[in-house]
């Protein structure tokens, strides 16, 4: 509790750890629902990688680098000794689903657009200050 009431000691033991290993709820395994826990987004956008229970995720996120779906003990041994024989390359796996999958940037577009909105345009460097409007000044 200590370290996540405060966002940078947060972020610190995420990129801090090796990796995660999470346990899905009971009902989200077996309705195969595609749960995906934000946490593991997290560990996903800090280069770690993740073991998860399968929830049916994998239909929309690709799994086998950098995260791993289980059903079974064999499925978390054969994660571990995938991850602890390449280490680096499942840390930059794990860094790539984040950031192409998984940014808000990404999530955020797709459910607008799903909803039928445009995406807002980035401001440039020199508007992204907030300005004060002219007629409430």
């Amino acid at each position: 509790m200590a370290f996540s009431a405060d966002l940078d000691r947060y972020r610190h033991y995420l990129a801090s750890s090796r990796g995660e290993f999470t346990v899905a709820k009971d009902q989200n395994v077996r309705l195969r629902t595609g749960w995906f826990s934000e946490r593991s987004a997290q560990y996903l956008a800090c280069g770690r990688p993740v073991i998860t229970q399968d929830t049916g995720f994998g239909s929309t996120l690709p799994t086998g680098q950098g995260l791993f779906a289980f059903s079974t003990m064999e499925d978390i041994l054969a994660a571990v000794e995938e991850i602890n024989g390449a280490y680096e390359k499942h840390c930059r796996a794990a860094a790539t689903i984040g950031h192409e999958l998984l940014s808000c940037d990404v999530v955020l577009g797709k459910m607008l657009s799903d909803l039928g909105l445009s995406t807002p345009r980035p401001l440039p460097q020199s508007e992204s200050s907030p300005r004060l409007d002219p007629s409430l000044a």
